[in-house]
């Protein structure tokens, strides 16, 4: 796609693709089916209706919203009436909710009506606010700019401090220009996002894409294998987007075969070993696989490792995308400058000075960059284990596990150590319908890590514990040998 024919925002997306692709499916939520027109009537009518509420440009709409068209729209009204749409994720708790809230000051907090209990005074159930109403398009309505604020991505928040990253029009945008091109996206093409629109996934990687090329989206509640197989075939989906952890359980699912449309997975959030993508190439041989790399303050993509790749380089994460750079510091820590690198955080002068210096962003994780610019991710830094001093990469001790022929995901955590402070704990999970004992997992470690890195602790589980993104929440884990 040439970059001159690339909107600016993604009100001009929307609008651009209400007059290419008017009658077209942009989304179908349950049994409802929305056009391309009719989407940008209801983002026309809800960014009139949050205005007679009060609302004015610059203020925050905080909506916690199960994947769906409420959030949707949420999200492009906020873009046509120049708010700053903040969502909270809808897995969290009373406290963490009243943390997020207090950051974001909204000036109107919506809900599904099963969470307003929980939710801070004045949280209103949404009800038909969002999409009640329908207006017509407004071709002469003041437009956003491309460098101007639309939404903020909450980053953490269960804990701590809760750091929002702001993202503008333009890193959006060359998002969607990036994965239109490396899927080729076409308006045949279809996607199920069932992560959640809250963070980067759903509305950024995947239905602002999709806008773009003219395709159409499935929107799922949450993740489920049988489910989202389910939707696969009898919605035609050939795109989609998932992190590592859900292979494993997708690959148990019987009906996840070649005879689908699924053309291309992209991929990203954590290491994937190298035997889950031997499985998939094996179950679906013309299946393109792309891995990608970015975080929430980049809009989610930093680097790319195009199908063609994968084989050859399966530890890399690619290479940066078109106008971003990457470097190293000088601890190791890879440091990236781009368009879709935020401009802050939210109200967090000085979390945005630590991790912007002079333009480039500090990504916390350790890297490599070889002589042709592949980025091989080693681990987060706060991830590292400290045994005695000596420093242990979860990374390394999850691949030795992952290599046993049993193993299909392994996490690796410390633990208490009373003699050298930390020690590393893994929990496993083993392919279906093999065997492996924690003794025999043990020993293989052994033969494949140095002393300081071999598990003190191993433990076998039916899954591993997820948090909203359907990463592996590694807290959780820890907490299993608190």
């Amino acid at each position: 796609m040439n970059e001159h024919r690339v909107p600016a925002t993604i009100i001009d997306s929307l609008g651009r693709g209400r007059q290419r692709f008017p009658d077209r499916p942009l989304l179908i939520d349950g049994d409802r089916t929305v056009s391309y027109a009719e989407f940008a009537e209801l983002v026309e009518g809800a960014a009139t209706r949050l205005s007679a509420e009060g609302m004015r440009p610059g203020d925050r709409l905080a909506a916690c919203l199960r994947n769906g068209l409420d959030i949707a729209v949420a999200i492009w009204a906020c873009a046509r009436g120049r708010f700053v749409f903040a969502g909270l994720p809808t897995n969290l708790d009373r406290t963490a909710w009243a943390a997020l809230a207090d950051h974001a000051q909204p000036s109107l907090l919506v809900a599904h009506p099963e969470f307003v209990a929980d939710l801070p005074p004045g949280a209103l159930p949404v009800g038909d606010l969002l999409t009640g109403q329908r207006q017509p398009w407004r071709t002469t309505a003041a437009a956003p700019a491309p460098d101007d604020l639309y939404a903020v991505v909450y980053t953490s928040g269960t804990t701590g401090r809760p750091k929002a990253a702001a993202v503008t029009h333009r890193a959006s945008m060359q998002v969607a220009r990036f994965y239109t091109d490396l899927l080729r996206l076409t308006p045949d093409d279809v996607t199920a996002i069932h992560l959640p629109f809250s963070y980067v996934s759903g509305h950024i990687a995947q239905l602002n894409p999709f806008m773009l090329a003219g395709g159409s989206a499935i929107i799922m509640p949450r993740f489920s294998a049988p489910r989202l197989v389910e939707v696969i075939r009898s919605h035609g989906v050939t795109v989609l987007d998932l992190v590592p952890s859900m292979f494993p359980l997708l690959l148990r699912q019987h009906d996840f075969d070649p005879t689908t449309r699924l053309r291309a997975i992209f991929f990203g959030g954590a290491p994937t070993p190298p035997a889950t993508i031997r499985a998939l190439r094996e179950r679906m041989p013309t299946l393109q696989l792309f891995n990608i790399y970015g975080m929430s303050e980049t809009a989610g993509i930093i680097t790319a490792l195009p199908d063609q790749d994968i084989d050859a380089r399966p530890d890399s994460v690619g290479r940066a995308i078109t106008g971003t750079r990457v470097r190293l510091a000088d601890d190791g820590e890879l440091l990236v400058q781009g368009p879709t690198v935020m401009p802050g955080y939210w109200r967090d002068p000085d979390a945005t000075a630590a991790a912007i210096t002079d333009g480039w962003l500090h990504t916390g994780d350790i890297a490599r960059i070889d002589d042709d610019g592949y980025v091989t991710v080693v681990d987060r830094k706060k991830n590292m284990i400290n045994r005695g001093g000596v420093k242990i990469w979860p990374a390394d001790v999850e691949q030795a596990l992952c290599s046993h022929p049993a193993v299909a995901q392994a996490t690796a955590v410390p633990v208490p150590d009373g003699d050298a402070g930390e020690a590393v704990g893994v929990c496993v999970v083993l392919n279906p319908g093999t065997h492996g004992t924690i003794p025999e997992l043990k020993a293989w470690a052994r033969q494949r890590l140095p002393i300081h890195a071999r598990p003190k602790q191993v433990r076998i589980l039916d899954r591993l514990p997820l948090g909203g993104t359907g990463k592996v929440d590694r807290r959780a884990v820890e907490s299993l040998f608190a």
